[in-house]
């Protein structure tokens, strides 16, 4: 399973999730302003411009930290489905 979607996170507001399917991984890039990612206790700010891949398959949370509106995209690819076609 593949998903693309693109988010709007105006100043203060956060995204959390428990987790994913073991081997989700996920692509993010950000069109406007910097999004904070946080996966499980590791933090990674992610500037305009910019991308970067995560394994999601453990507590995970997208925030905007910043004074401007962030609007990024997101790439979610659960890959454990493949292993059970191939």
């Amino acid at each position: 399973m593949i998903e693309l979607w693109r988010w709007q996170l105006q100043p203060g507001e956060r995204f959390e999730s428990a987790g994913h399917p073991p081997g989700t991984l996920k692509l993010f890039h950000v069109e406007q302003g910097e999004l904070k990612l946080t996966v499980d206790d590791t933090e990674l700010t992610i500037a305009e411009g910019c991308s970067a891949v995560a394994k999601t398959d453990m507590q995970h949370c997208c925030a905007n930290a910043g004074a401007d509106k962030l609007v990024f995209t997101m790439t979610v690819a659960e890959l454990h489905q493949l292993q059970t076609i191939l």
